[in-house]
């Protein structure tokens, strides 16, 4: 497998099964490597300060690679700023444990259309202690262009990474919550082109009374066989990790996880 053709698959996929039932699940729908989701019910902040070691070994066990420790932040309120900065500390101290160099991040609500000049200050104050500790510990720092973040939009992505002003901070491109946001592919790969780190590739549609409905990685606003050829042309060499929602996924995941690794490596054969 080429670098261009790093498969993962994030754990939240799973969120109907438990991690050690995630891990082995993960192996057998033929996945090479996980996205580890830190919170929920997976590696959540207990389970990292009490059961790392063994979590760790059992990825390892099971042959898997980890393409990153997958954490969901809020910066953007004051009252849990410093207990949000420690859990990126902890798992950054966890990443060479999990052999890995990345971690997902999101800033935190509102979306950018209600945010105010409180919450970019906040993204301002907490990039201050994280881009330090990204160098301290070598890894990379992700941002998640989330729906209801403040990095639900091109423009409120890329006013996160010039308020970065580091190559330590980058983004995990979730495309199909770029095109829930009303972004073009080709306009998503210019704004962000080398600042790409991580990818979730999911699919679906909005609805007329905006209700998002998730479904296979080849039904929905997002083109993936014209996305990964602009991909390829723009040399990311991350990982394509597969994140599947709604409720296929609850009711079916072993089944819904198998079918869009099967849609995507029908794509990359044709890039």
């Amino acid at each position: 497998m080429s670098a261009q053709n790093k498969i993962s698959l994030f754990s939240q996929s799973l969120f109907a099964l438990n991690l050690e039932e995630a891990i082995k699940t993960t192996v057998l729908a033929g996945y090479p490597a996980i996205e580890l989701a830190c919170f929920g019910h997976h590696f959540n902040m207990e389970t990292a300060r009490k059961e790392a070691d063994r979590i760790a070994v059992l990825i390892r066990e099971a042959g898997l690679t980890v393409s990153a420790l997958s954490l969901f932040n809020n910066f953007t309120d004051p009252q849990c700023f410093e207990e949000q900065i420690q859990a990126v500390e902890t798992y950054l101290r966890l990443a060479p444990l999990f052999g890995t160099k990345l971690l997902k991040m999101t800033p935190g609500a509102p979306a950018s259309a209600q945010a105010t000049e409180v919450h970019w200050n906040c993204i301002k104050e907490a990039l201050k202690h994280l881009i330090p500790m990204a160098e301290k510990f070598d890894v990379l720092l992700a941002f998640e262009t989330h729906m209801r973040q403040l990095t639900d939009t091109l423009a409120s992505s890329k006013r996160l990474l010039e308020m970065a002003d580091s190559n330590r901070i980058g983004l995990t491109v979730d495309f199909s919550n770029m095109a829930f946001a009303g972004e073009t592919m080709p306009c998503v790969m210019d704004a962000f082109r080398g600042r790409i780190y991580n990818t979730h590739l999911k699919n679906g549609y909005i609805d007329k009374a905006g209700g998002w409905h998730f479904q296979a990685l080849n039904e929905g606003y997002v083109d993936y066989s014209e996305l990964l050829r602009m991909l390829r042309g723009a040399e990311y060499g991350g990982y394509f990790t597969i994140e599947c929602l709604g409720p296929a996924a609850k009711e079916q995941p072993v089944a819904t996880a198998i079918r869009d690794l099967k849609i995507l490596k029908q794509y990359l054969a044709l890039t």
